[in-house]
């Protein structure tokens, strides 16, 4: 388990990548996809680098690793049985754990820090930067900026946004005195562990630029628009930046781990916890027993790969390897003008090449991350081989033991429900439904196979799929039941498994007020889950096809794009970015919608899924003896979809959709041409309303229920014997 996205993890990974360790599972938790690269930093917030080129997008590194994603913030850990605590989802179990979630800015000792901005999370200070440019030329008399911390990190700061917030605020070219940037530090001078010729070097260029700086002073109190030094002396301020020293996250103060003073994981030479023999850290988060290492990044990329060996050697109970810190370091600082300056040990040079010297050395290192090979069959990061047999039986053979399916389901909260006569809490061999007098049970089953490798997530939006059927006929869930498969595993890991798939399918069956009756599970080759979902509904209201009349306006609640993405996402060909879009999409109930749509008079309905939208509409059209119009401008799609369509990137199933939708369509040359025959999981739903109501209807989804809803085309009288669809 990799709780971080720094520096040494991002090595982990790709030396997982490029050599599986058979019978090891990686798995990743992070609360950002997109890791930044301190060396770049400084020249990101210059703005001589783009957001894409100083970062690591770790969905794609994580996938080429072989290594499940968690997409959240760690928020504790519980040692004792071995679980990570995550923000929104169920505890975590892991056999070995890594940290590496770097520091913050530390606020020990300064009143008022809340009215600060602190570097890290660097995506919250690039946002509030972009508002300085606004600020800074809407203020009247001069800007006052005060960083406070005179280290490498707060001199390049400072250096960095002066250069930036000249270029692009015009007022300051006439009138330069109209900002004003002041360090402050607590030493006796700035950059105190530097050489005193680099030191020389770039307090000649602060002086140049008329920075203000005060050494051996501390600030006591942060306001809104002062801060107060230990000297009583006052200072303006319209923004204070923290860039002090490092500080580690709370929770860890809590988990029973070996910590220095100041709250680090204490390792040894092996990066390895002296308190717990599973536990291992590294870059800022690490505090070396035997060496004082500055919170440095060059630190944690030298880590990453003494880490990745004693993780692997961990795993195979193999003698661990000790890291050995570099004696001198190799520092280069940049002024926010492609010029740079180096020092080592007593030596230091400066120059314009120094800048793209050190540029050269960043993107070499960042293309180890960015550029990864092609995916092959390289072997697997999943399943114990010490466990596996050479063969499996099947049949009833196949299920998953009962003391392993009984510790996952005690640990489910109580599933009970007003009809719901017998469930999982009963001995007995199905599940006993009431149904209420005078309601249609409304049943239908859907089953998938895994497209992304974390079980809760993917039991979430394959939930929230098979849902879809019971919203589209306009009925309300009310019970399911799971067939799970897993793959053949070592006992914990498969009882985990189970407990993760059913814990995410539960909490959105909750959330659509149904619950869990009973199931199957079953071994099989790879992870698998479905339900089968029952409703209740009122018989002469069911939403259905057939019901489309001509006149009618085409509305969709969802953009499209799904298939194509996450075709991609096995190739490591998808931003993370994108893939967090999509997730967000599928996760979205189309329950809310319902209501919106009866209201406003829908005349048919139906889910978006395998088919694509032009099969999906084909079968309403089919259903109501009418045709339609598409307008492919405005068709939704998802962010990354049409530009990997256009790449050639394409669902399996894409080509045999568009085979079938070929005799009830024209073809058109437009970008979203493709994307209607991609198949969707957890797609919208697609419905007709009376014109008068389109505006009306679309409106209401758009404030609630959903955001991305779009008005797609109109049906029309039929003209022959079978539908038509006509693009436009």
């Amino acid at each position: 388990m990799l709780v971080g996205g720094g520096h040494s993890h991002v090595d982990v990974l790709k030396r997982f990548g490029m050599k599986p360790e058979p019978g090891v599972r990686l798995t990743l938790i992070a609360r950002d996809l997109l890791t930044p690269y301190s060396g770049m930093v400084p020249g990101l917030i210059a703005q001589l680098y783009t957001n894409a080129e100083c970062h690591i997008d770790l969905r794609p590194l994580a996938a080429f690793a072989g290594a499940r994603l968690i997409h959240a913030p760690a928020t504790g850990l519980d040692l004792a049985n071995n679980l990570v605590r995550v923000v929104g989802r169920p505890p975590v179990r892991f056999d070995l754990l890594s940290l590496d979630t770097g520091s913050t800015p530390s606020t020990a000792g300064i009143d008022g820090a809340e009215h600060a901005l602190p570097v890290k999370p660097i995506d919250r200070f690039l946002a509030e930067q972009a508002e300085m440019v606004t600020a800074i030329a809407a203020k009247a008399d001069r800007y006052n900026i005060v960083v406070v911390g005179g280290g490498a990190g707060g001199v390049e700061l400072t250096l960095s946004l002066d250069q930036q917030l000249r270029r692009d605020v015009a007022s300051l070219v006439h009138n330069p005195d109209d900002l004003s940037l002041t360090i402050i530090e607590a030493a006796d001078s700035l950059l105190p562990s530097y050489n005193q010729a680099a030191r020389r070097r770039l307090l000649h260029t602060i002086a140049d630029r008329n920075i203000a700086v005060h050494t051996n002073t501390k600030i006591e109190q942060i306001d809104t628009d002062s801060v107060t030094l230990n000297t009583g002396e006052t200072l303006p301020t319209d923004r204070t930046i923290l860039v002090t020293n490092g500080g580690a996250p709370k929770w860890l103060a809590e988990s029973g781990m070996a910590l220095d003073e100041r709250g680090f994981v204490r390792v040894g030479d092996n990066l390895r916890s002296p308190s717990h023999d599973n536990v291992y850290a590294a870059g800022d988060l690490a505090s070396m027993d035997n060496y004082t290492l500055p919170k440095s990044g060059v630190y944690a990329v030298r880590q990453g790969p003494y880490l990745a060996e004693n993780l692997r050697r961990a795993a195979l109970g193999q003698p661990l390897k000790p890291y050995r810190p570099q004696k001198q370091t190799l520092a280069l600082i940049t002024t926010g003008d492609r010029h740079a300056i180096a020092a080592r040990g007593s030596l230091s040079i400066a120059g314009s090449w120094v800048w793209r010297w050190k540029d050269w050395i960043d993107r070499r290192w960042m293309a180890k991350y960015q550029e990864l090979p092609d995916m092959t069959a390289q072997g697997s990061n999943a399943g114990d081989s010490d466990v596996l047999d050479d063969m499996r039986c099947g049949g009833c053979g196949a299920k998953v033991p009962a003391p392993i399916l009984h510790r996952a389901l005690d640990r489910l909260p109580a599933q009970t429900k007003d009809g719901l006569a017998q469930g999982l809490e009963a001995p007995d061999d199905a599940a006993v439904l009431m149904p209420p007098p005078g309601k249609a049970l409304v049943q239908t089953v859907d089953q998938f196979r895994a497209f992304i490798d974390d079980p809760y997530l993917f039991a979430r939006i394959a939930a929230n799929h098979c849902l879809g059927d019971i919203f589209a006929m306009g009925a309300e869930p009310h019970s399911a039941l799971a067939a799970v498969m897993l793959p053949h595993d070592g006992e914990d890991k498969i009882a985990e498994d189970l407990y993760q798939l059913l814990a995410g399918a539960t909490e959105t069956l909750s959330e659509a007020g149904a619950v869990l009756a009973g199931g199957h599970t079953g071994e099989g080759a790879e992870m698998a889950f479905g339900l089968t979902v029952n409703g209740y509904a009122d018989p002469d209201t069911l939403l259905r096809k057939g019901g489309l009349k001509p006149g009618d306006t085409l509305i969709l609640t969802k953009r499209l794009g799904t298939g194509v993405l996450f075709a991609a996402d096995m190739r490591t060909k998808a931003q993370g970015e994108w893939i967090e879009a999509a997730f967000a999409s599928m996760l979205r109930s189309a329950g809310p919608s319902v209501p919106i749509l009866r209201a406003h008079g829908a005349t048919a309905c139906t889910d978006v899924t395998g088919f694509g939208l032009l099969g999906h509409l084909i079968e309403m059209l089919q259903a109501s003896g009418a045709d339609a119009t598409l307008d492919l401008d405005a068709i939704p799609l998802l962010d990354g979809a049409a530009g990997l369509s256009v790449d050639g990137i394409e669902s399996t199933l894409k080509p045999d959709n568009e085979a079938a939708a070929a005799p009830y369509h024209n073809s058109a040359d437009h970008i979203a041409y493709p994307l209607l025959f991609d198949p969707q999981t957890a797609g919208g739903l697609l419905f007709g309303v009376p014109q008068d109501q389109a505006d009306a209807c679309l409106a209401a989804l758009r404030h609630a229920a959903a955001p991305d809803a779009a008005i797609i085309g109109q049906v029309n009288e039929r003209r022959g014997g079978d539908p038509l669809v006509t693009l436009g």
